[in-house]
């Protein structure tokens, strides 16, 4: 064989052989939880705004990890390698969840607690997630418990547990898995704002009314 042709074959052979270690490892992809499109509950719009903290946000240990995490039966997970969040989970979930409640409580004043901020919050949100993942039966599970605490004092107003299920829609991929997820934290959001709104009205109602002046 020509040897200015054998040297152009092994020139090309070693330009193809990166292509072909590529062609091989698929890409990681990375997702984020996105906050639904709500509009404010009724009865949420008022002046001032509510004023809303929350925290401390805590997550169960096996989702804070790159990847995302899924569960096979009752007692084994099992992470999808190649699907990662593309920020931390922890951090990703609290900022999603204040925003979701921005949204429904139409407020600009739902911070993340602790804070050096010198505000007193109207009302104060501390959470603990102990299950978010999508299921072998095609459904995303949240199981949260959280407490409920008014301006002042430590003993909360409301202390319960969550539970969710949202269905994951046909598709290919993990982006319907990531869509379920987003949706299934909306309904969260949306729990945890009807709660505050609920014992909003009755503080209202609880507060004594202005005194009349006394005719003459």
């Amino acid at each position: 064989m020509n040897p200015a042709l054998t040297r152009r074959l092994a020139l090309a052979a070693a330009a193809f052989l990166p292509l072909a270690g590529c062609a091989t490892s698929p890409p990681t992809k990375l997702h984020v939880l996105a906050v639904e499109p709500e509009a404010p509950l009724p009865g949420a719009e008022r002046r001032p705004p509510l004023v809303l903290g929350v925290g401390p946000v805590e997550v169960v240990d096996y989702l804070e990890r790159p990847e995302l995490v899924l569960r096979r039966g009752r007692t084994s997970l099992e992470l999808a390698e190649l699907d990662r969040w593309g920020e931390r989970f922890e951090v990703m979930f609290g900022r999603i969840l204040r925003e979701s409640l921005a949204r429904l409580l139409a407020t600009d004043a739902v911070f993340e607690l602790p804070s050096d901020r010198e505000i007193q919050p109207d009302w104060r949100i501390t959470l603990q997630l102990l299950r978010f993942e999508a299921q072998d039966g095609g459904e995303v599970e949240l199981e949260a418990r959280w407490s409920l605490f008014g301006r002042t004092g430590d003993r909360p107003l409301r202390l319960e547990r969550t539970a969710l299920r949202e269905p994951v829609e046909p598709g290919s991929g993990m982006e319907p898995v990531v869509a379920a997820m987003s949706r299934t934290l909306g309904r969260l959001a949306r729990t945890l704002a009807e709660a505050v709104l609920t014992e909003e009205r009755a503080r209202t109602t609880r507060r004594p009314a202005a005194a009349r002046p006394t005719a003459r």
